[in-house]
């Protein structure tokens, strides 16, 4: 593949790209921005075109999705379709290569034919790329709202699931994140002045507010919307948590909401952990021993690693922060660059 190439992750929250030059030894130049597909969806062939322009463009496009499942499509064909249309909006005069779960590049048209192949295929791709690194390794990419845990095993990729629904099923895919999962669906009660209370079920708080809370990201990186429309505060975060309890900071002290931000953020490790248990009891003495991690939520994917006795390594050792927060995007653009005919 001549000349520099551009990989993309589209997702329904977030749009990733990494531009990697031809024999460049030097790490891709990555962006990433937030953006709410379900609700913006016409504005996504100007998003990829100016995210394209930031970066510098290029002829040679690596595609990977998983945008298709953003309610605003009845289907993941009309989403798949949808995607690939904004790339023909934005980029007329380039034919992009899109990945799929069979770990195979097919044109935009080939793919069309084929959109359970293209959906939610970008696990495949960052395990790939990892598995040249790490031959036998347990690869987590806690992203905004999910977690990848996929095996590789013997330098191949050991994933048993390959459709969402299947990877649900295998623990492959565990469906909590570091900014966008509401604290309702991690806990269904936290503790409160020494007593468990219930939490409301409502969309008052995310995990973002809890991880911010707890000096675990930065303002910076709370880059979903906020449930209330208030800001990205510790103080705004915490009065986001109280209401979980249907409180505020005037009724709750900081402890307390320092009691309910470590039961929400042990959760999510506890539900890390037990996809990951669910993997190596099913690969047996094949299991990996070490946790290869990657993704926003590096500090979740750390702790669960280690509950589950795996030795932990960060992914950003080796590539560098932004390739490793944007595996799949970096991913396929070095899996297209490898290949001589795609």
């Amino acid at each position: 593949m001549k000349g520099p190439i551009l990989g993309w992750d589209v997702g329904g929250a977030n749009l990733k790209a990494a531009r990697i030059e031809e024999g460049s030894q030097s790490a891709p130049k990555v962006l990433e921005r937030p953006f709410p597909l379900w609700r913006e969806r016409d504005g996504l062939p100007a998003i990829l075109a100016g995210t394209a322009d930031r970066l510098g463009g290029a002829r040679n496009m690596a595609v990977t999705m998983t945008a298709e499942l953003a309610d605003c499509f009845a289907t993941k064909r009309e989403g798949v379709a949808f995607v690939l249309d904004a790339f023909r909006t934005a980029f007329p005069d380039v034919e992009p290569w899109v990945y799929g779960i069979d770990g195979r590049f097919r044109s935009a048209e080939a793919a069309r034919q084929r959109p359970h192949q293209i959906a939610a295929a970008n696990w495949r791709a960052s395990a790939t790329f990892v598995a040249r690194t790490f031959p036998d390794a347990l690869f987590l990419d806690v992203g905004s709202t999910t977690t990848d845990v996929i095996p590789i095993v013997a330098g191949r990729v050991a994933a048993r699931g390959r459709t969402d629904p299947a990877r649900l099923r295998t623990g492959e895919l565990v469906y909590t994140g570091a900014l966008r999962t509401p604290v309702c669906a991690i806990v269904r009660s936290v503790p409160l002045r020494g007593r468990p209370c219930r939490v409301a079920a409502e969309h008052f708080a995310v995990a973002a507010d809890v991880h911010l809370w707890l000096g675990r990201i930065e303002q910076d990186d709370y880059t979903c919307e906020t449930p209330d429309g208030r800001g990205r505060s510790r103080l705004e975060a915490g009065a986001r948590i109280a209401r979980m309890v249907c409180g505020d900071m005037e009724m709750l002290r900081p402890h307390d909401i320092t009691a309910i931000a470590e039961h929400a953020a042990r959760a999510q490790v506890r539900q890390i952990a037990g996809g990951i248990r669910q993997v190596m009891r099913r690969l047996g003495p094949a299991a990996p021993r070490v946790a290869v991690f990657a993704g926003q939520g590096t500090f979740l994917a750390r702790s669960a690693a280690e509950a589950a006795g795996l030795s932990p390594r960060d992914m950003a050792e080796e590539v560098g922060a932004a390739t490793a927060r944007s595996a799949p995007a970096a991913a396929v653009a070095y899996l297209l660059a490898a290949m001589v005919d795609p």
